[in-house]
């Protein structure tokens, strides 16, 4: 019997991709181009950075390349296979933790800048403790990418054996168990902007909380390098599988803070 559990760092396929993108071997994410563009509206030289869901270091190739060559930054990711191989690819210096975002291994107000991209959508709901530890250790800002619904929706995408998870059975119709739920798979949910603005005005009601639209991407397709269910630009929209991503930044300020 296979046991069920919410995976993501057993994808391996993508762990590589990510390992290419932080060697240069490819471009970088249009999304970390993104982030850098927010990031230089207040970043200054010297500020401490978190990176949280860092994978294997990619973005801290765009921050060097676009910020600050010499960027004090942390990276954090729960994957420990994500982590061993960051610390591999930039090597002596580096700062790679492993930790999870329900529980972030930092004290308050540790660093100016905290990060987190791609991550909150793809984590069991509700994202309110996650968003909490973002906004706890961080003394100054804090940036989120999420994909913002027309109504709240709670996604599981469900991984099969062309996942690279051998361990599922072949058999037909093992995917889902009699009652209906996946042995294997991910989150994709997507919340309003309201409900955004709500759980983070109830985390910390004196914060300033902006949404930035992140439309500054050329077009891109990635499905020769992940698959069908990589995203994709078509008619000028982001597009993974069948869904449709309505990526948006969000930018909460803690200076306001008296």
């Amino acid at each position: 019997m296979v046991s069920k559990k919410y995976i993501w760092d057993e994808d391996k396929n993508y762990r590589d991709l990510l390992h290419k993108r932080a060697i240069g071997e490819l471009d970088e994410m249009e999304s970390s181009k993104a982030l850098c563009k927010i990031m230089s509206r207040f970043y200054k030289n010297n500020m401490r950075v978190l990176d949280v869901g860092c994978g294997v270091g990619h973005y801290l190739r765009s921050f060097r390349l676009r910020l600050d060559k010499n960027i004090d930054y942390t990276g954090l990711d729960s994957a420990k296979s994500y982590i061993q191989l960051a610390r591999k690819i930039f090597g002596e210096g580096s700062h790679f933790v492993e930790g999870d975002i329900h529980n972030l291994p930092f004290k308050d107000n540790s660093f100016d800048v905290v990060v987190c991209n791609n991550v909150i959508l793809h984590l069991p709901p509700p994202p309110i403790i996650p968003i909490s530890e973002l906004i706890r250790v961080s003394s100054k800002y804090v940036v989120i990418r999420v994909v913002i619904g027309k109504r709240n929706y709670i996604i599981k995408e469900i991984l099969s054996r062309d996942d690279g998870l051998p361990d599922l059975p072949i058999k037909e119709g093992s995917l889902i168990d009699r009652a209906g739920d996946p042995f294997r798979y991910n989150y994709f949910n997507m919340y309003t902007e309201q409900y955004f603005l709500d759980i983070i005005s109830e985390i910390n009601n004196k914060i300033s909380i902006k949404f930035f639209d992140d439309d500054t991407w050329n077009y891109f397709d990635n499905t020769a390098l992940v698959g069908n269910a990589a995203t994709r630009i078509m008619n000028g929209i982001q597009v993974a599988g069948n869904l449709l991503l309505d990526w948006r930044f969000i930018v909460l300020n803690k200076k306001n803070e008296n």
